[in-house]
């Protein structure tokens, strides 16, 4: 990725993004040089970031940016990285193969520390290295500290039982409505279920909680160097006892009581709030042991700014890419033609990062890739490590720009790659950014909508107000009903039965009035009787965009689609470029792994389906125009594809 230099003596780095590690299974690592302009000097220290897990790791990644520009404001060079298996680094499919990882993840990732370590020295020609980790990460910098020869460690609420931390993530997964005892039949295959060996979407086998449960951070040795220590504001005493047990050593150790912690683990990324003031404090306090140093120019270190992994039986390259101040990466297939198959597009989930909730984005980017496809996976302005949105916004889920920022992919993978037209692809707010920029945008030859939520964002709409407004879908209801502790919820003022039951009256006349629409269609040959979205889908379709609704039957979703376009769409008509497909047993966003799985191997044999055929002879259509529900049926491979259900029926 090319990094902007200042015609001055001093060098003003922005992030740098690069690959690093075994060639076999590269990491992605954002560099951010000391900002000596602003800082007055170098500290000569670097600092690795070393993230936590999971679903902690998707709503800290802001916060984690903004204390790596904190610290390289302070003259601090910083490396923050994904662990392999994680993010958007390397997948490594069998630990055991891995050079000293002992055979599992958490050996595989205190490695992955090491090296960051010892990357960050090469690029920086740093003297001294320092460790920061919140939650999981906090645990595995304190065990490679002294292994690296750290000179500090800074940890925010960090895991000190491996143990204790294993059982509460198994303890959150029974909490779970996705239990791993779902009736077989309420998948769409009898081996597809939440297995042992997962958590929210991520793998989380028995040998890595076995790792775990080895690691105590106050049955080790005092670490031998400065620690700095922030505590969680919404449980309080563990880092106390941590304190305690580390009491006897002759460094410096700092306890920090701010609040900040609880405001930035939200349970959604679009809440979360960066801990400001701890970072300054952190940084402050780092500061101190590591004074500047007067340097002269420096130059911008060499990276590596592409990829190669071995995707089943194919080889696919990932190069980082940087267009009009949003960063982002193009999966393809070594020695693939960008011109023979649309180029695909993911658009942001929510305000995750590009790598999409439980890693969505990253098995179906490369899943794509090794079939033929060009796939882009970027972040739009407001979200990772991509600018602001025009009014300097961060986390603007629906910001106005998100279409000109779509528009600006497109142009990029026109003119870097030839791509010849694009398939829009997203999940929830994705779906429906995606949805307005094929209406605007003739380039859009194909939409892949997965659960969208809504169809018109009006100005001054919050997600909270949306959130408050939302009820769950009309076959969760008709469920619930039919159980008798809802009742008692109800009984005891539990459930707000008012706004549910107005709510409910409200979807049903919206399904009537699309039955109206529906019938007047019919008879009168026109569709002057369809609603607003109803006509642009039909627009779309005569436009020859391929589209693709992809629903999780028993969510909201659903019932949304429903009320715009009649049960099974059939307001939309009978039209092979218009699919519909349901999967059952999952959630709004695809969590348990077999869905995930069965989802990205869907949409790599619809997309092939639809486009492959246009290489050779230019045929307009494949196959007999039929309804959707039944054209899935055909093409569907009984092995590998879920069935299509009726919402209405789906267990």
């Amino acid at each position: 990725m090319a990094t902007q230099q200042y015609p001055s003596k001093d060098i003003l780095y922005t992030p740098q993004a690069f690959w690093f590690g075994d060639a076999a299974t590269p990491m992605l690592g954002w560099y951010h040089p000391a900002r000596i302009r602003d800082a007055g000097g170098s500290r000569r220290c670097g600092v690795v970031l070393c993230p936590p897990f999971g679903h902690e790791y998707m709503v800290s990644y802001l916060a984690y940016k903004h204390l790596a520009t904190h610290l390289a404001k302070a003259g601090f060079d910083v490396c923050f990285f994904d662990y392999n298996n994680t993010g958007d680094a390397a997948d490594v499919a069998d630990v055991a193969d891995v050079a000293d990882a002992g055979g599992e993840r958490i050996a595989l990732w205190q490695n992955n520390i090491r090296q960051a370590a010892t990357q960050l020295r090469q690029m920086a020609g740093v003297e001294h290295i320092a460790l920061f980790g919140l939650r999981l990460g906090g645990l595995l910098a304190a065990t490679v500290a002294a292994s690296i020869d750290a000179k500090a460690l800074m940890l925010m609420a960090p895991v000190i039982s491996g143990r204790a931390y294993a059982r509460e993530m198994l303890v959150l997964r029974s909490m779970s409505s996705l239990q791993k005892d779902v009736e077989t039949e309420q998948t769409i295959d009898p081996n597809h279920v939440v297995t042992d060996d997962e958590l929210t979407g991520y793998e989380f086998s028995a040998a890595t909680r076995s790792s775990l449960g080895k690691l105590d951070l106050s049955k080790l040795p005092a670490p031998a160097m400065p620690v700095f220590l922030q505590q969680r504001d919404d449980i309080t005493g563990q880092e106390t006892k941590l304190v305690q047990a580390w009491h006897h050593h002759d460094h410096a150790l700092q306890l920090s009581e701010l609040p900040g912690y609880a405001a930035m683990m939200r349970e959604d990324a679009h809440d979360t709030e960066v801990p400001h003031a701890i970072w300054q404090e952190m940084q402050t306090w780092l500061a101190r042991y590591f004074p500047l140093h007067e340097v002269g120019s420096r130059d911008a270190p060499a990276s590596n700014d592409i990829a190669s992994l071995r995707i089943a039986n194919t080889i696919v390259e990932e190069e980082l890419v940087e267009f009009e101040g949003m960063t982002g990466i193009v999966s393809h297939q070594t020695g693939a033609d960008a011109f023979a198959l649309p180029a695909v597009i993911l658009c942001n989930i929510g305000a995750n990062h590009r790598v999409g909730n439980h890693r969505l984005y990253v098995t179906l980017a490369r899943s794509l890739a090794s079939q033929g496809f060009y796939v882009l996976r970027f972040d739009k302005s407001g979200i990772g490590y991509s600018r602001t949105t025009p009014d300097d916004q961060e986390n603007d889920v629906h910001a106005a720009s998100s279409v000109d920022d779509l528009s600006s992919a497109m142009y990029f993978m026109q003119g870097k790659y030839h791509s010849p037209s694009f398939v829009l692809t997203g999940l929830c707010s994705g779906a429906y950014m995606a949805y307005l920029s094929g209406l605007r945008d003739e380039r859009v030859s194909g939409l892949v909508l997965m659960n969208q939520l809504t169809y018109r964002w009006r100005a001054g709409d919050t997600i909270e107000a949306r959130k408050k407004a939302t009820i769950k879908s009309t076959h969760y209801y008709v469920h619930a009903m039919a159980r008798g502790d809802t009742w008692k919820r109800v009984l005891k003022g539990q459930v707000d039965f008012r706004q549910i039951t107005g709510n409910l009256l409200r979807r049903i006349g919206k399904r009537l009035h699309t039955q109206w629409q529906s019938l007047g269609t019919r008879l009168m040959h026109s569709n002057l009787f369809l609603g607003q979205v109803a006509r642009n889908f039909k627009n779309l379709e005569a436009r020859g965009t391929e589209l693709l609704l992809i629903y999780e039957a028993s969510d909201t979703a659903v019932d949304v689609m429903t009320e715009q376009f009649g049960r099974h769409a059939r307001l939309l008509g009978q039209s092979e470029r218009i699919s519909l497909k349901f999967f059952k047993g999952a959630d709004h966003t695809f969590t348990p792994r077999w869905s995930q799985l069965a989802l990205v191997d869907f949409i790599g044999r619809h997309l092939l389906h639809r486009y492959s055929y246009r290489q050779h002879d230019g045929m307009t259509a494949i196959v007999t125009s039929v309804a959707p529900q039944q054209r899935f049926d055909a093409i569907a491979s009984s092995d590998h594809q879920a069935k299509p259900v009726s919402a209405d029926v789906a267990e």
